[in-house]
């Protein structure tokens, strides 16, 4: 039986980012993608000198409440950027909710922000509103930057293996969540820190010296499409790490301009390919 998710991201009408990534990801691996946008943009923020930006959240309230009542249930709850702090706390009620009929999986990919500082439309009162929200968690995917605000620690521009999985373990017990921290650069390389339970452990990767936007949204919607695939955690994020490097350098091989995202198609064939390996 196909497996579905409610997807919470924003939706932005130009360069690839959020639902514009999350959807055809999770779609080809499978599972039923739900999206309820939590803004609307012109384009994704990264590169662009002027944008526009719409909160949805009182269409946000109007959806879930409309599900709810239909007494919709879902097999995921996968939720990115917010548009409001208040659609964090309607999150948490929302998987309140759907924990008393089923067992979803939930992921919250905390975004916030990367390179030391906050994205453009974020304010101090979401960071709070999304340490709230992390809470509610079975999974986590913080950068570094965002690992560094949920935990109120300095921005730290590279570690020793000892405290990037120090900082797994730390947001592991603070949240109850398995945790995965990315972008975390080491003296000799570049991993993705991780803890489930007791377990920690580092997935080291290929750096590449570029960042395209949403490619932490292109890794969250892989690991997701993997555990609900029931690959384990360790080996759903070597997955999702390799297929989003993957992703990452046939973007720049084809020479694609930065701000307009990582080129999610480009590995659309592979996933589709191995989908049987998911299960469905």
């Amino acid at each position: 039986m196909q497996k579905n998710c409610a997807a919470f991201h924003d939706l932005s009408c130009y360069a690839k980012s959020s639902l514009t990534i999350v959807l055809p990801v999770l779609e080809v691996m499978g599972i039923e993608a739900c999206p309820v946008p939590t803004a609307l943009l012109s384009s994704q923020t990264d590169g662009f000198d002027t944008y526009y930006f719409q909160d949805t959240t009182s269409a946000f309230f109007s959806i879930l409440d409309t599900w709810e009542s239909l007494g919709l249930s879902f097999d995921s709850i996968y939720s990115g950027f917010l548009g409001s702090e208040n659609q964090g706390e309607r999150i948490v009620q929302f998987v309140q909710s759907q924990r008393k009929k089923s067992s979803p999986l939930v992921l919250i990919d905390p975004v916030l922000g990367d390179e030391h500082q906050l994205y453009g439309p974020i304010t101090e009162e979401q960071v709070e509103a999304m340490r709230s929200l992390v809470c509610s968690a079975d999974v986590i995917t913080p950068n570094a930057t965002e690992a560094a605000l949920l935990l109120k620690e300095p921005f730290k521009a590279s570690f020793s293996e000892k405290q990037a999985l120090q900082w797994a373990r730390q947001l592991s017990l603070q949240t109850g969540a398995m945790t995965a921290i990315t972008s975390v650069s080491l003296p000799h390389g570049h991993v993705v820190a991780c803890c489930r339970d007791d377990e920690s452990f580092l997935v080291p990767y290929q750096h590449i010296p570029v960042s395209y936007p949403g490619s932490g949204d292109l890794f969250a919607s892989l690991l997701l499409g993997y555990l609900l695939g029931k690959s384990s955690f360790q080996s759903s994020v070597e997955q999702a790490v390799h297929m989003t490097s993957l992703a990452i350098e046939r973007t720049k091989n084809a020479r694609i301009e930065r701000r307009h995202g990582v080129a999610v198609t480009s590995i659309l064939r592979e996933l589709a390919q191995h989908r049987d390996a998911y299960g469905y």
